[in-house]
Formats: C-alpha cells, sequence, structure tokens
C-alpha cells in the first residue's frame, strides 16, 4: 500500500505537465519525413541521465535504426521542463514499422517506448491499413488519481498528412479533402485509457510497385534457398 501511494505522489510530481506534438508528411512514392515535439517534465528524465542522457538515447536510436535516413536532434530546459524536438526523415514508409518494434527500440526506456506506442500495418488488396496504439494507462502508476484540472490544457496532438485522402479513420479532424488526419488526446484521457489512431488509404501507385517488388525479392529469395537445399542433399546422396 505505501508502495502504491509513493508511485501517487510521484505521478503527480512528474504527469502533470506532458505534451506532445507529432507531425507527419507521407509522399506517394512512400518517402517522407516527421516531426516530434514533446514537454517533459525534468524529474521524469532524471532516472535516464537527464537532459544529456536523453540526447545519448535518441541519438543511438536513430543510428540503429536504417530505417531513417536522416534525423536532427533539439533539446532545451525551460523553467522544470525538458522540451524535446526531434526532425526525421525516410525513404520506405513500410520499414517505420519495424522502427517501432526492431531491436534499436527495444532498447529505448519502457516509457519511449509508451509514447511512441505500437504501430500494426496490413495490406489488404490494394489498401494500407494502420493501426498504432499507445497506452499510457501503465506508464505513470496512479495516474488515474491526479485531478483532471491539473491535467488541463495538456494534449497528445498527432497530425498525419497522407499522399491520398483516406476511405477510413478515427481522426477527430480531418482537413484537406481527407488527406490530413487530426487526432487530439488530452493527457487526462491517455491516462485512463489507450490511444488508438486508425485510418485505411488506397495504396498510391508507386507504393503498389514497391510491395510487389518486396514480394518478388522474398520469393527469388525463397526459391534460391530452395535449390541450394535440393542440390546440397542430392550431393550427400
Amino acid at each position: 500500500m505505501i508502495r502504491l501511494l509513493i508511485a501517487c505522489l510521484a505521478t503527480l510530481l512528474v504527469s502533470s505537465c506532458l505534451d506532445s506534438h507529432e507531425e507527419v508528411w507521407l509522399n506517394a512514392d512512400a518517402s517522407g519525413k516527421a516531426r516530434v515535439q514533446l514537454s517533459l517534465p525534468l524529474s521524469a528524465v532524471a532516472a535516464n541521465g537527464g537532459e544529456q542522457g536523453i540526447r545519448t538515447i535518441i541519438t543511438e536510436y536513430f543510428e540503429a535504426t536504417p530505417a531513417f535516413t536522416s534525423h536532427t536532434l533539439a533539446t532545451k530546459v525551460k523553467e522544470d521542463q525538458l522540451e524535446i524536438d526531434v526532425f526525421m526523415t525516410f525513404d520506405n514508409a513500410f520499414e517505420l514499422q519495424v522502427a517501432t518494434s526492431g531491436p534499436s527500440f527495444q532498447e529505448l526506456p519502457e516509457t519511449a517506448r509508451d509514447l511512441l506506442g505500437k504501430v500494426e500495418v496490413k495490406i489488404q488488396g490494394r489498401n494500407l491499413n494502420l493501426h498504432r496504439s499507445i497506452d499510457l494507462t501503465k506508464t505513470f502508476p496512479g495516474s488515474a488519481f491526479i485531478p483532471g484540472d491539473q491535467l488541463k490544457d495538456h494534449k497528445l496532438i498527432t497530425i498525419i498528412h497522407l499522399p491520398k485522402a483516406a476511405s477510413s479513420h478515427n481522426a477527430h479532424a480531418a482537413e484537406d479533402s481527407g488527406k490530413t488526419l487530426i487526432w487530439t488526446t488530452p493527457v487526462a484521457s491517455a491516462f485512463r485509457e489507450p490511444v488508438n489512431q486508425i485510418f485505411t488509404m488506397e495504396i498510391p501507385l508507386p507504393w503498389l510497385k514497391i510491395c510487389l517488388m518486396a514480394l518478388a525479392v522474398v520469393l527469388v529469395g525463397g526459391l534460391a534457398y530452395y535449390f541450394v537445399c535440393r542440390r546440397m542433399r542430392m550431393r550427400v546422396v
């Protein structure tokens, strides 16, 4: 019971000033760029080495994740907050799923993994279905006890610019004829139930070519493996 009370008090100190603003631009050829801006209490990152420790963690993550072709990182301490601003580019959006599930992602602190969430991408016919789940309900123990007015005006914002209009989505707002999707989630809500961001989009032709090329590589590799194994068996016989 004492541990729970301590956890609740710690949550009240570190969780009331969490803000996130993410923006992603996807191109018709599956390349793109993204910018993530976070504001966290310094006390929340003290265990990871403070500002310098966070810079090291982020830099090592990008260096170990080939899906990103470039990145820039800026951090700033403002009063008792650590502000983080990351800009990144990528050539193939399909590789981003690995970036949020691979070994380099698992090396991130648990809180960082929870903030980035889990991304699942499925291709059904000509449609691309994306589902991202962000679960902060277990990240900050005791967050359910934080008064709503203490979390007022703090939000998690995600904006995605698509090359084609989404055919379906659960975004809170849509602009540019459905090509820009906007999710705005109060931190108070994110602490009480998982955040789900979902959309379906018809795959642009260049993306379809990339998918077919990837499938061809897999098939060729599988056939080559089969014939090599078969030849080795014949030699043994």
